[in-house]
């Protein structure tokens, strides 16, 4: 997928550090295009190693709710290794050598997994949670480095568009895989050795991630080859001293806290209470990926206009009745997860590439990594320590059976109820987050709602929104 958004950028707003006619618009224009393609192959890895298929796995090798809780609670306490980004560029004095070899050595490791499979055992959970563990460490610690990577390189008059642009070509990645990976699992399921399935995918998992290192590794950092980068005591607590950035700190972590006390349930949830084939499952994940293949340009041109935090809460708060809905399905009723898909794809879309955004605007140049890796550290904390308690609330409840009607309420509907009360909660708290540029959310919902009358006045689609 070309990078079309660029191609208005004169030569003058190429972000610092790239000046040379080697390191011109085109050339930044090829690389990003690289960025996007490398993005796709590196999401079939994320696909088949986390979500349904991985929560699938765990309950293959006899999972119970707490070490569901604790596996979707592992990669965001391996993002606590991101304060060891800067001492590892400081040491080698190469961002791209860093993120390239670390990608390399955490997405690699999980060619432990097919060959524990061939075993039988219950250690192999826990191998599999050390996997997950190790790999997510190492990925974790190269994100800082490649944050500050990319924006460096992209300009920041079209950042929203192209990682809307690169976002859309994930989805497009999402929606492929999910869909194969569920063909997969459940063609060898229905032969009894669902084992095959999940080794099949994670080897086609670590070979896109390898193709993916290949092409990030042919893309240059524009600082050069010696990047230096102090670690100390001070550059590790500068986010924290920053007023703004503490405060932003705040609202993100408390949003974490709400979404991290049901993420890990609705997976499991689909597969031992809606009685939902990963197939199914696939087909839901797809149509969610879909609202984000036609939305994420339209959202990153709004991020672009307005800015950033008006487009998280606007999305917060639909995203806040997400838990909700989740109420009301059934084995024999799943027709409400028809809406659902559509409705939390497009908000997550926005809401996603806002959050991506917003420590990147609101961290200085010159020690950017270590705020992008503190930004991750404190809201992976919240995540996993909510994810946790989410696992003993859910081990807690597990007898739980309230008959309302034609629906049993469980556990997870506990979780799921109390996560959307606390979203809506988070999302109120982001209103009291101020970027510089931003125009504000009454002024974006007005635009919002000016674009789509004048679109279905016309008899056209409402997207994308003029925004030129």
């Amino acid at each position: 997928m070309g990078v079309t958004v660029l191609s208005d950028v004169p030569e003058n707003s190429v972000t610092t550090g790239i000046h040379s006619a080697e390191h011109g618009p085109e050339s930044v224009r090829k690389w990003l295009r690289y960025a996007t393609v490398e993005g796709a192959l590196a999401n079939v890895f994320i696909t088949f190693t986390g979500g349904a298929f991985v929560t699938g796995l765990a309950l293959l090798l006899g999972a119970s709710d707490f070490e569901i809780g604790l596996l979707a609670a592992i990669p965001f306490l391996a993002q606590v290794a991101q304060l060891l980004t800067a001492y590892f560029i400081g040491r080698f004095k190469t961002r791209k050598g860093v993120v390239v070899w670390l990608s390399v050595v955490g997405r690699q490791s999980w060619w432990v997994v097919p060959a524990v499979l061939l075993f039988s055992g219950g250690w192999r959970l826990e191998v599999l949670l050390i996997v997950v563990f190790f790999s997510n460490v190492a990925v974790m610690i190269a994100t800082p480095g490649w944050m500050s990577w990319m924006a460096d390189i992209v300009p920041e008059k079209v950042r929203g568009r192209y990682f809307g642009v690169r976002s859309a070509a994930l989805a497009v990645s999402t929606v492929t895989s999910v869909l194969a990976g569920g063909l997969i699992l459940d063609y060898f399921k229905n032969r009894t050795h669902e084992n095959v399935g999940f080794i099949i995918i994670t080897i086609l998992s670590c070979l896109f991630a390898a193709a993916a290192a290949m092409l990030l590794n042919r893309i240059p950092d524009p600082s050069g080859k010696d990047y230096r980068m102090e670690f100390s005591r001070l550059r590790v607590v500068e986010p924290l001293t920053d007023e703004r950035f503490r405060r932003l700190l705040y609202v993100f972590f408390a949003w974490n806290i709400s979404i991290g006390i049901a993420a890990p349930f609705f997976a499991p949830h689909m597969l031992t209470n809606l009685k939902m084939s990963f197939t199914l499952i696939s087909i839901y994940s797809s149509v969610a990926s879909a609202a984000a293949i036609i939305l994420n340009k339209p959202w990153g041109a709004l991020i672009d206009r307005f800015g950033s935090k008006p487009v998280a809460a606007f999305c917060a708060f639909g995203i806040g009745i997400v838990p909700l809905i989740w109420v009301f399905p059934r084995s024999d009723f799943l027709s409400p997860l028809a809406f659902e898909a559509v409705y939390s794809g497009a908000l997550w879309t926005g809401y996603t590439l806002a959050a991506f955004n917003i420590p990147i605007a609101n961290s200085p140049q010159e020690n950017r990594t270590m705020y992008l890796a503190m930004f991750s550290v404190v809201t992976g904390l919240a995540f996993f320590a909510s994810s946790l308690l989410g696992g003993v609330i859910a081990e807690a409840l597990s007898s739980v059976r309230w008959k309302i009607g034609t629906q049993t309420i469980i556990n997870y509907h506990v979780l799921f109820v109390l996560s959307g009360l606390m979203r809506i909660g988070a999302a109120f708290l982001m209103l009291t987050f101020h970027e510089p540029k931003e125009k504000g959310l009454p002024v974006m919902i007005q635009f919002m709602g000016y674009a789509f009358l004048k679109r279905l006045s016309g008899g056209r689609h409402m997207f994308p929104w003029p925004l030129k």
